[in-house]
């Protein structure tokens, strides 16, 4: 009789026990995130398709996908690719280029080669993903039913991630006052290339966009701070010499005004920024760099870097949704206030709470 009691109590814990364990099932489903390895493409290739299309199931959630097709290799919005070339294109370099030069097609299929694949450290292993151009407003996914999305995963491109990183134009010799490498300089090994041999080294070249020739964002960085000094210092030496200052207290104004001014400035970074939409209206945003240069901003000052994997960009905090755009920004831009860089980056693992 002295045994029911405790029997009574541990059959009273367990139905209670299944009883919460019951509810966590409930509550906590297990992620399944939405990929695009059910889609069907060749090996290292890409996909622009012509129309928005749909991925994901009843466990994972349904979202659609945006595109905006111009011509073959032209879109805005997304594509689908599986390309993870992360090196210059040889047939743009200065050595290993063809003997009689390439057109004009055979030069796109070039970016393109890094314009479509996804730089990761490592061999990607996520299979097919998304390329995201984000002009035009056309680099977003819908819900089939608005909730919160937890995260995505992204990455740059190749293309952004070598422009980024080393320019247009990479070789052993850097032009201090454009601070660009020259293309006629020493050779240097192609990055990414595990095979040492210096026969295989070489300068190389990927113009960006419109045919323009980019520096990385470190030197865009010390271009900007030039800048700023020659303004200080410009402006400091003026006052000298209008307050009936000598030639050489003008100059000592100068350089003093300058170094603070260099000191002082930093710039340099590419974002992506999410804006969440329900039923039209605007439920906030969220960014996450894709690169930045340190001291520019003062939440992490100490951040030095160009993205080079997948990371989990955290959508929570814009609620509930039945929108997701991308947008991108960066401080190196032209003078009608355009990125430089291309507006594009890639997309994975789209996970709904």
């Amino acid at each position: 009789m002295k045994f029911i009691p405790k029997y009574i109590v541990a059959l009273a814990c367990l139905a209670l026990f299944n009883s919460c364990d019951d509810e966590l099932e409930l509550k906590i489903a297990y992620p399944n995130d939405i990929t695009f390895n059910e889609m069907t493409l060749d090996r290292f290739t890409f996909e622009i398709y012509d129309t928005p299309f749909t991925v994901g199931d009843d466990d994972s959630g349904v979202v659609t996908i945006n595109v905006s097709k111009t011509s073959e290799s032209e879109f805005s919005g997304f594509a689908l690719s599986n390309k993870n070339f992360r090196s210059y294109p040889w047939s743009l370099s200065r050595d290993f280029a063809p003997a009689g030069g390439l057109t004009e097609a055979e030069t796109q299929a070039a970016i393109d080669s890094t314009a479509f694949s996804v730089f990761t450290n490592d061999v990607n292993r996520t299979e097919n993903y998304l390329v995201g151009n984000t002009t035009g407003d056309n680099a977003y996914f819908t819900l089939e039913q608005s909730g919160i999305v937890e995260h995505v995963l992204v990455a740059n491109t190749s293309y952004n991630y070598l422009l980024s990183s080393y320019g247009s134009i990479y070789s052993g010799t850097l032009d201090d006052d454009t601070r660009a490498y020259l293309f006629n300089g020493s050779a240097i090994q192609n990055p990414k290339i595990v095979n040492t041999d210096i026969n295989m080294y070489s300068a190389f070249s990927l113009p960006a966009p419109n045919n323009v020739e980019a520096i990385s964002l470190r030197n865009h960085n010390i271009l900007a701070k030039r800048s700023v000094g020659e303004e200080a210092g410009n402006l400091a030496k003026q006052d000298v010499l209008d307050a009936g200052g000598t030639e050489d207290e003008s100059e000592s104004a100068y350089n003093t005004a300058y170094n603070e001014a260099y000191a002082a400035y930093n710039t340099g970074y590419v974002k992506l920024i999410a804006e969440g939409f329900l039923n039209g209206n605007s439920t906030g945003n969220v960014e996450m760099y894709l690169g930045l240069m340190p001291d520019v901003d003062p939440e992490y000052p100490d951040y030095n870097f160009v993205l080079n994997d997948w990371k989990k960009f955290d959508l929570t905090s814009l609620g509930v949704v039945d929108k997701v755009l991308f947008k991108m920004a960066s401080s190196y831009v032209d003078n009608q206030g355009q990125m430089i860089y291309p507006t594009t980056f890639c997309l994975d693992g789209i996970r709904l709470q």
